[in-house]
């Protein structure tokens, strides 16, 4: 599927917008850790935010795994996006995904019901979103762009190619016609030598002549602003 630049444009931006919701996961979790730890209450906005950003990047991972047909968005299927998402096993992009979604679920019901989670655990689990998930998505927006360069000099070649094409038979088009005034001359001229039995046939050749040179003129100009393209 040959994808828009308006299209590519979005999956690099919702793929961006993933790699932050990861890092603001990771600041929020060590936020509300740290208040429970001490004692201090963590108010609903809080909760809200972080309930907020945990519902956003489970949206967004489903929309670039599935992609949103009423939006026009396609999933990610490329070759790059693959090999990031589904080769490495445990380290793979989606088995990545699934272990932060599935941990950052975990930790959230046991700090709303005050269960702090073993210091060295919940550490991990921080050091995990920031290092591991946070590459992993990285690593989707870099193959994201590199698409869209390979997709946009694809196109460039593609339209040089066609433009040449284009220039190519303009040029045959002027040979025909430059061949075709020159015939068209030559019977103007026996045309003349036949007098008055040669005056239709020496209008026609006329006619003719005017034609090729239009063809000329007309193929010149298009040649002219090709070249400029």
């Amino acid at each position: 599927m040959t994808l828009s630049e308006d299209i590519y444009g979005k999956l690099i931006n919702i793929a961006g917008r993933q790699r932050m919701l990861s890092q603001r996961i990771g600041f929020l979790f060590l936020t509300l850790y740290g208040r429970i730890d001490s004692g201090q209450p963590v108010s609903p906005a809080q909760w809200e935010m972080l309930e907020k950003a945990l519902a956003d990047f489970r949206k967004g991972y489903d929309l670039l795994r599935a992609g949103d047909a009423d939006a026009g968005l396609p999933k990610l299927d490329s070759e790059r996006i693959r090999k990031v998402l589904e080769t490495g096993g445990e380290r793979s992009g989606l088995a990545i995904v699934e272990r932060f979604l599935a941990e950052a679920q975990q930790h959230l019901q046991d700090l709303g019901e005050n269960r702090l989670p073993d210091r060295p655990v919940f550490d991990a689990f921080s050091a995990f979103v920031l290092v591991d998930v946070l590459q992993m998505l990285q690593a989707i927006v870099e193959a994201l762009e590199t698409d869209f360069s390979d997709e946009m000099q694809r196109r460039r070649d593609q339209r040089r190619e066609d433009a040449n094409r284009v220039m190519g038979a303009l040029q045959e088009i002027q040979r025909a016609s430059k061949f075709s005034r020159m015939i068209a001359l030559n019977a103007k001229i026996s045309a003349d030598r036949a007098g008055p039995y040669g005056k239709e046939f020496g209008a026609l050749t006329e006619e003719l002549k005017n034609i090729a040179t239009s063809i000329t003129d007309s193929s010149e100009d298009i040649l002219k602003h090709m070249e400029q393209i």
